[in-house]
């Protein structure tokens, strides 16, 4: 099942996005995920607790689109968390993604791109005499694996 949801896009953004499909072959939305992973790494700088959501710069009206993105739930899920913490809209930061990574990322021509980017993303409830905590996974920790039995530990 797939989530759909929709992000502003400024047209020289979207354009860089299409030409750069166009070149790896790839669908947009297989770059957005891909930038939005990687940007996920910068976690150190981009977290901003107790701050208000930051938009994009304002542009005129005819500047602008409505970008529709078909989500599976892990990802949908990922990008609902880097709004969060980063305190930034997913269209700001798929902005910051592009600038940051985007020619680098058709540099290497499709071998940064990976169809299962967030196959290690967790989100875990925990309760701890009655309080509820919630623990997100950006990947599993090799301490909380088992080699030897391939058990989560």
């Amino acid at each position: 099942m797939l989530i759909r949801t929709t992000i502003r896009i400024n047209v020289a953004t979207l354009d860089r996005l299409t030409r750069a499909s166009a070149r790896m072959g790839q669908p947009i939305i297989l770059i957005i995920s891909s930038l939005l992973r990687r940007l996920a790494e910068d976690h150190d700088t981009l977290v901003n607790p107790w701050q208000r959501i930051k938009y994009q710069d304002r542009d005129i009206r005819e500047n602008w689109r409505c970008y529709h993105l078909d989500l599976r739930p892990d990802e949908y899920e990922f990008f609902l968390d880097l709004r969060k913490l980063f305190k930034q809209s997913l269209s700001r930061l798929l902005v910051c993604a592009v600038i940051k990574y985007l020619d680098a990322m058709t540099g290497r021509l499709c071998n940064c791109l990976d169809n299962y980017r967030y196959r290690n993303y967790i989100l875990s409830k925990i309760i701890i005499e009655g309080v509820i905590c919630w623990v997100l996974y950006w990947g599993i920790p090799p301490a909380l694996f088992n080699k030897s039995s391939g058990i989560v530990t």
